[in-house]
């Protein structure tokens, strides 16, 4: 009886290319930062499904890197991947807020003091600079902006710090409190005036290299934040209870 002709071993996959592997976290890198910046500044709302093929036209890739996004995000708590719903936008509002809350304080409070005893003229300069801009931001009543800039400002002096750990836990928390400091502050007429005093007493500290004041006015101000992130949910309710 004849024999037949063993068929070859199939060939193992083929492992991606190097190249490959460096245009897919390329790609990445491009999308992440832009899509979590959206979330945290309310393009997407909480419990709100993001659109797979809307986000690949709007970023130009494919769904491989929108999806190793998603995968980030979702281990950073901003949103939930769930099989066959894709990912949805978590509440701003989660138990978890006043943790991230209590760690961006501290984190904030020592780096402060530790900016302001080794910040160099051009770190002075820098964050003077941002100081200014928000000012003139508040005076002209041009929110965004000034969010932004404040934004800038705590992440600069938290830089400033020349921590990478402490970089890097601060970036973890930080999205979550500005993700939910966003959504209060927009049930509320804009003012700056609480935490542009607040500002002030840091950056001066800052600038005449005053650790233990610097430490200070930034605990001041946090707790006037917190405070607002608080009373939030309460806001929240009178305005959705208001007859319009």
């Amino acid at each position: 009886m004849p024999t037949r002709p063993s068929r070859p071993a199939p060939s193992p996959p083929r492992a991606a290319s190097a190249g490959t592997r460096a245009e897919r976290a390329r790609r990445l890198d491009d999308v992440l930062p832009r899509l979590r910046r959206d979330i945290v500044g309310g393009r997407w709302s909480p419990g709100q499904r993001l659109p797979e093929p809307l986000l690949c036209a709007l970023f130009g890739v494919s769904r491989t890197p929108l999806r190793d996004a998603f995968r980030v995000l979702e281990s950073e708590g901003l949103v939930q991947v769930t099989p066959h719903v894709g990912a949805v936008v978590t509440p701003a509002t989660t138990p978890a807020l006043r943790e991230h809350v209590e760690l961006l304080a501290a984190l904030e409070q020592h780096a402060a003091g530790r900016t302001a005893e080794r910040a160099d003229a051009a770190t002075r300069v820098r964050l003077s600079g941002l100081h200014q801009r928000m000012q003139a931001a508040a005076e002209r009543g041009d929110r965004r902006t000034y969010h932004r800039l404040n934004d800038r400002f705590h992440r600069a002096i938290v830089l400033a710090a020349g921590n990478t750990a402490l970089a890097d836990a601060h970036e973890h928390a930080m999205w979550h409190v500005h993700r939910a400091r966003h959504l209060a502050y927009a049930l509320e007429p804009f003012d700056a005036h609480p935490t542009g005093g607040h500002h002030q007493a840091v950056i001066d500290a800052i600038l005449r290299g005053d650790a233990a004041a610097a430490r200070e006015a930034m605990r001041a101000h946090l707790d006037e934040v917190a405070q607002r992130l608080a009373n939030a949910p309460a806001r929240a309710r009178r305005t959705a209870s208001t007859p319009r």
